[in-house]
């Protein structure tokens, strides 16, 4: 096993980097940025396409590569790169098919493909590949979930849980005798940004920062959209209802936005599937770790709870990576 090792979280929208010792597992230095894939691929696209976008994608990693060695006598020592994420992808650096269920959680089951070193760039890359259902696909969620349930038992093996991880597309991932066995995408988060800035309601909303606390009112009217978002309610006809709030003085736009949170939060709670789940494990790595707390303890009152911080969060998907890579390295002698 070499010294040192790259690995890379390449998301849709973000791109991050860390540089890992291999002996203590110990972050050296990190980076993370906006070229997360869907922006290289834009920008390879309104290029003019001199170079493929498989060139295009190694051009942009070699520079955040040698930014991260920068200052660092590692040069030498550092000669591969673990990648997960959408950079496996149809529009990454190339598309690779998806591990199918149940997908282990020792990482043996998982897809990974090498592209050799070359002179213009001088590190072996190991791409992982995310994993498929039927009717349903996911792509670095699950090196972040056996991170998990490598790391200080996060996630216990012999417990059936049912792990959450919120955010533009919304995962609900069904773990039972250490596997993922089933998983579902909803698109909360992405159609709250449409709705909120595109839609006619965006005039009825005020976007708030990351940091500011929730006040009384604004937790009343997220509960309130919780309430709103029941089965017995037409969830298009209630999210017009974020209009009239406004145009009604029902609520302020700063209250607002917590509604339309509610709303679309709490249709997804609802939809959650905990028959033969003994707990929810709730990872977040950002402001929507109590919104998804809050809608969780309201609409599954007393149903066991796990909640995984940020921080661990954060450090979950190259723990993963590093023990995908570690089976990788067992069955095929690297």
């Amino acid at each position: 096993m070499e010294n040192y090792i790259f690995c890379c979280d390449w998301g849709t929208s973000i791109f991050r980097l860390q540089l890992v010792d291999n002996r203590s597992g110990d972050v050296l230095k990190q980076i993370s940025s906006g070229d997360g894939v869907s922006t290289v691929y834009r920008e390879w696209t309104s290029s003019s396409k001199t170079i493929s976008l498989k060139e295009f994608y190694l051009k942009v990693l070699h520079a955040h590569l040698t930014t991260l060695l920068l200052d660092l006598q590692l040069y030498s020592e550092v000669n591969q790169v673990l990648i997960s994420g959408m950079a496996s992808s149809s529009i990454g650096l190339e598309e690779l098919p998806y591990a199918d269920v149940p997908f282990s959680l020792d990482g043996q089951t998982a897809v990974i493909k090498n592209i050799p070193k070359t002179v213009d760039f001088p590190f072996d890359i190991f791409l992982i590949s995310g994993v498929r259902v039927i009717d349903d696909v996911m792509r670095g969620e699950e090196t972040q979930i056996l991170g998990l349930a490598t790391s200080n038992n996060f996630i216990d093996s012999n417990t059936d849980v049912i792990c959450i991880l919120p955010g533009t597309h919304s995962k609900h991932i069904v773990i039972k005798h250490s596997q993922v066995v089933d998983f579902k995408t909803y698109l909360t988060g992405e159609l709250f940004q449409l709705l909120s800035t595109q839609s006619v309601l965006k005039g009825s909303v005020e976007h708030q920062s990351r940091s500011e606390e929730m006040s009384e009112s604004s937790l009343k009217a997220f509960y309130r959209g919780i309430d709103d978002s029941a089965p017995h309610l037409t969830m298009l006809n209630k999210l017009f209802s974020v209009r009239t709030n406004d145009l009604f003085g029902v609520m302020s736009k700063h209250d607002n936005y917590f509604y339309l949170s509610g709303l679309l939060i709490g249709n997804e709670i609802r939809s959650l599937q905990v028959d033969g789940i003994a707990t929810i494990v709730l990872c977040c790595g950002n402001k929507l770790f109590e919104l998804y707390k809050l809608a969780i303890e309201k609409i599954h009152a007393g149903f066991p709870i796990k909640l995984i911080s940020p921080e661990v969060m954060d450090k979950a998907a190259f723990i993963g990576q590093r023990r995908i890579f570690e089976s990788y390295q067992l069955k095929n002698k690297v």
